[in-house]
């Protein structure tokens, strides 16, 4: 079901739809080739106004699969937390969805990727978690 009082982003049936912050060259693209009924929203400042927050909440409303995105310049574990705490903040709205969660970093540290503060966040979200530098393209 929708976010109840939020407009999506994009069109009902979008072909594409796109996670991209204006200046940041980071980007998440949903490709939509069943043109699935879906739904798009600007979580940070919009849905959740304070507090840790991701960028975008992507819905595939047909599938039930949620996809949470936070685009990064390099901290993931500052983005791991902010996925968990949207996450939380929606956990009602989102109980009839499978979660995936989404991190585009700008870039990522060697050392940071092998922390164990990063590798929990792995752990409890194996095979619903991708993290890539630049660009995710994925089919939702």
């Amino acid at each position: 079901m929708p976010l109840k009082g939020f407009e999506s982003l994009c069109s009902k049936n979008a072909a594409q739809i796109i996670s991209r912050d204006k200046g940041n060259p980071q980007y998440h693209r949903g490709i939509n080739n069943a043109r699935a009924y879906v739904t798009h929203y600007k979580i940070d400042g919009t849905v959740i106004k304070s507090g840790n927050r991701c960028d975008y909440l992507l819905m595939n409303e047909e599938k039930k699969v949620a996809y949470l995105i936070e685009l990064k310049g390099s901290d993931l574990v500052k983005a791991s937390q902010q996925l968990e705490a949207a996450e939380k903040a929606l956990q009602q709205e989102l109980s009839d969805y499978t979660l995936q969660y989404r991190i585009v970093a700008n870039k990522c540290k060697t050392q940071e990727i092998h922390s164990s503060a990063y590798r929990k966040y792995q752990i409890r979200w194996k095979g619903k978690f991708i993290q890539k530098t630049g660009f995710i393209e994925e089919n939702i």
